[in-house]
């Protein structure tokens, strides 16, 4: 861009200024216009930014009102093109004017000299930086021209950047909309964290799931094999599992109530640092881990009225939460096909919208000393992508 900078504070202009126009009247389809026009009226040519050789056929048009000002009203640019329909709208398979509005129109500036086939044709071309805008209605039509009114991308009524709502402290992106596992067209939003739940970790792929409350979600062989019991302790060490015991009321195939106390109803805990305090929800040393196992159709699983304690089992891949099996009451048994998410169950890897969420997930690493089992301590220093949320992938569409 220097070069052409240059050019242009010259005594003398060598060269004259060439306006070019690219319109996406569909999403990724292009038409492109010029009002200029080499000598022998035929089109121009001029690469875009990958170098690709973009043919600018030759319409009567004006674009006027690209004035920038640092305070005041941004201003709001308009395009007259002659009513010359056909011509216009072949070049647009067939819309009409009405369908331009909500569409974009990016005005690119060079100089004859760089067109395709002159002495400074290159790649990437030359050229001025370009500048887009959103139609965002028709201010005028008579039997001589239409006049489209332009806007800024975001100074357009109605609409929230980047097209979507911000919640303070809370991640906007639909969990697993932008799974790596997932075509490219088929992605959606921002959060890449793998629809298999899985996670690389030196090149072997892990299974680990995460509820929305922030708990990681751990194989009940792993836990009963590695957690001690907490009871009696006077100190905790950092990595170590331990569990303590609860009464927890559970509810029977009936829907009856009845307090149970046994391997089933322990609290599972991660000790994330060294400490003296015996694990607790009020103690931040500590991290609550649920356990699942791999479903079996002759398995009964289980629902509690602290819904935290409800049986979580693997199939095929994904993993489920007992919801209720009967109205009045949760838990019961799945004897056959695949599990869905309806009213008996419901997924258990779920995003708990916070930064906490993404850490436990993109941050984990594989425990030192037991198989299978994750941790994501709190002074991880591994950087987090995009700011903030980790799931968050920058995609330019």
């Amino acid at each position: 861009m220097t070069a052409i900078v240059e050019n242009v504070q010259k005594q003398g202009v060598e060269s004259p200024i060439v306006t070019l126009y690219d319109l996406e009247y569909a999403d990724g389809v292009f038409a492109y216009f010029t009002s200029t026009v080499d000598d022998d009226l035929t089109s121009v040519q001029f690469r875009d930014s990958g170098g690709t050789v973009r043919t600018y056929n030759a319409l009567p048009l004006q674009l006027e009102g690209f004035d920038i000002s640092a305070d005041g009203a941004m201003s709001r640019p308009k395009m007259t093109v002659a009513n010359i329909e056909s011509t216009f709208k072949d070049a647009l398979g067939g819309l009409s004017f009405e369908g331009l509005i909500g569409r974009r129109i990016t005005r690119r500036v060079t100089q004859e000299k760089y067109l395709v086939g002159n002495s400074g044709d290159a790649t990437p071309p030359v050229e001025f930086p370009s500048i887009t805008y959103v139609i965002d209605r028709i201010a005028s039509k008579s039997i001589m021209g239409v006049t489209f009114e332009l806007a800024a991308p975001f100074d357009l009524a109605g609409i929230k950047l980047p097209r979507r709502v911000v919640i303070g402290g809370a991640c906007p992106w639909k969990y697993q909309g932008a799974s790596s596992t997932l075509a490219e067209v088929d992605k959606e939003g921002g959060c890449s964290w793998r629809l298999d739940n899985k996670i690389n970790i030196g090149g072997t792929d892990y299974l680990l799931a995460v509820n929305e409350s922030d708990e990681m979600i751990l194989l009940e062989s792993v836990l009963t094999g590695a957690a001690s019991n907490a009871s009696g302790l006077s100190s905790f060490t950092q990595n170590s599992f331990y569990f303590t015991a609860t009464t927890q009321q559970r509810y029977d195939s009936s829907g009856v109530l009845s307090n149970i106390n046994d391997a089933d109803t322990r609290q599972y805990w991660f000790c994330i640092r060294s400490t003296s305090s015996a694990p607790a929800n009020t103690n931040s040393a500590f991290r609550k881990v649920r356990k699942y196992e791999t479903f079996s159709s002759s398995g009964t699983y289980y629902g509690y009225k602290d819904k935290g304690f409800n049986d979580i089992v693997l199939q095929n891949g994904a993993f489920w939460r007992v919801q209720r099996t009967t109205v009045t009451g949760y838990g019961g048994s799945q004897t056959s096909g695949n599990i869905s998410e309806n009213d008996f169950w419901t997924r258990a890897d779920r995003c708990g919208k916070q930064i906490t969420s993404c850490r436990l997930r993109f941050q984990a690493k594989l425990h030192p000393s037991v198989s299978g089992a994750f941790h994501a301590l709190q002074d991880n220093k591994q950087a987090l992508p995009f700011g903030g949320f980790p799931g968050v992938v920058q995609r330019r569409r």
